[in-house]
């Protein structure tokens, strides 16, 4: 339980005066790879898993999300076809019955669909087959835009598959640089259905370095309007290629730091800045915290759930235009494990997703981030601040600090009454035992529902509000007149 609020050793002022920046429909998002998509769904199209469902729909309430199937596994899959020979790399078929249960969950949750075409193959033919099969199966009108590869800035370092004997083959030659893939994306583009695109999917990183294409996009965009939708990827920290001594090293402590959040969002105003430039969204469609498919021990314990909230909080800030959480199964970074027993689903809801609903109730479709004035320093304290479509006043409070309690001042004019829901956890690194509102998912959850919030009153004078943050935790208050 909170403890007896101190004297505060911050104090934030919430200026509603001020626009703020908006938050779009469909800003938080989802990525999935391709052979995760009926781990998730199951296998027949009528009866598509209603706890997935749920636990989408419970982060956009109101809202088309959007979702995209991409990741890895964009390069790896092809559409059996009459002309179609896919290279040694290519194995994963997307079958009639893959198609059928995508197109159900899409039209399931009106989602607005981004669908990854294979470019590595650099088969134009096998491409527009499968963009064909997006069309056929899903339907023009649930496509928001085809994302032709994934990360082809790193195609020529990166293992697309084995040869005899265990040597990898790169997808490109080493030298692969930006002027083949625009030949090789202008030729997929062209065979195939004149849709809106999305790209280049780039991996990028904290600096935009060489390797990042940094200098080419904005030429990129200008001379393909097809191109609706700027896509990046970014993860703050890395489970690979990475030494102990770097920031994008995963420990508990990058995880926690403003690197991995503020740093976060800093590292992407370069690319918001190009997009925006070019009359572009900027979506960083495949984010997570730990690259290569998280780290056990971090990626999945609670410390995930404040890294999220204030991450999506801090690119928000910045301007980027929407995000998709990247998902896929047994994956430390998972937001949920699904099973079935006796034609009933159950799911697993991992640490993250708290943080996620966290944010989603802060800032609703619509909403504004408003600026906060703070005065005083608390190591590890982040405070943000929206205002909702029907003017309601909210400031979340994160502190990731493992080790210290908090307290906060905030003062809002002409406040009268305000609440407080909580986000809490035994420790940072638990892996259960976590409350939102005081609801919880538990072990396992068959409906994917948590219900109402559970909130206590706090005390307000003079149009201020005094809040104890216990250690590793997070609380979202509501302000009102």
């Amino acid at each position: 339980m909170p403890r007896p609020a101190a004297d505060p050793a911050l104090t934030v002022s919430v200026d509603t005066a001020a626009a703020g920046t908006p938050i779009a429909p469909g800003f938080l998002g989802f990525s999935f790879e391709f052979p995760g998509v009926r781990s998730y769904t199951g296998s027949d199209p009528r009866r598509i898993n209603p706890v997935l469902v749920r636990l989408i729909r419970n982060l956009t309430p109101g809202q088309a999300p959007v979702l995209r199937i991409g990741g890895d596994s964009t390069d790896l899959s092809y559409v059996p076809a009459p002309g179609v020979h896919p290279p040694a790399s290519v194995d994963y078929p997307l079958t009639p019955g893959w198609m059928a249960t995508t197109a159900a969950l899409a039209h399931r949750l009106h989602a607005r669909m981004i669908m990854g075409l294979n470019l590595a193959a650099d088969q134009p033919r096998l491409a527009a087959a499968e963009a064909r099969a997006y069309v056929r199966a899903l339907g023009s009108g649930s496509i928001q835009a085809l994302e032709i590869g994934n990360e082809p800035n790193v195609y020529g370092k990166i293992t697309i598959y084995r040869a005899p004997f265990g040597v990898p083959v790169a997808a490109r030659p080493s030298d692969y640089g930006y002027a083949a893939y625009r030949r090789q994306f202008r030729a997929i583009a062209a065979a195939s259905p004149p849709l809106a695109l999305a790209g280049p999917a780039l991996a990028i990183g904290p600096t935009p370095g060489p390797g990042s294409w940094a200098g080419s996009i904005a030429g990129f965009l200008r001379q393909d309007p097809r191109v609706a939708v700027m896509t990046v990827h970014r993860y703050p920290l890395r489970n690979c290629y990475v030494p102990p001594r770097s920031l994008q090293y995963p420990s508990m402590a990058h995880l926690l730091s403003g690197y991995a959040t503020t740093g976060l969002a800093a590292s992407l105003t370069h690319w918001v800045a190009i997009a925006h430039r070019q009359h572009r969204q900027l979506r960083v469609d495949e984010l997570n915290s730990v690259a290569c498919r998280g780290k056990p021990g971090l990626s999945d314990r609670f410390a995930s759930a404040l890294w999220v909230t204030d991450a999506l909080f801090a690119l928000a800030q910045v301007g980027v235009d929407g995000i998709d959480m990247h998902t896929l199964p047994d994956a430390a970074y998972e937001l949920f494990a699904f099973n079935q027993a006796g034609g009933r689903w159950q799911a697993a809801v991992r640490p993250v997703y708290y943080g996620l609903d966290l944010f989603a109730q802060a800032a609703p479709a619509g909403a504004r981030i408003l600026p906060l004035g703070r005065r005083g320093l608390a190591a590890g304290l982040s405070t943000w601040a929206t205002r909702a479509p029907n003017g309601a006043v909210r400031v979340v409070v994160i502190n990731k600090d493992p080790g210290r309690d908090r307290t906060v001042a905030i003062r809002l004019p002409g406040a009268a009454h305000a609440s407080v829901e909580r986000l809490l956890a035994p420790s940072v690194t638990a892996a259960s035992g976590i409350t939102l509102g005081g609801r919880s998912f538990g072990a396992e959850t068959a409906t994917g529902a948590l219900g109402a919030p559970r909130t206590k009153p706090l005390r307000v004078a003079g149009g201020r509000v005094k809040l104890s943050v216990p250690r590793g935790s997070a609380a979202l208050v509501t302000l009102a007149g």
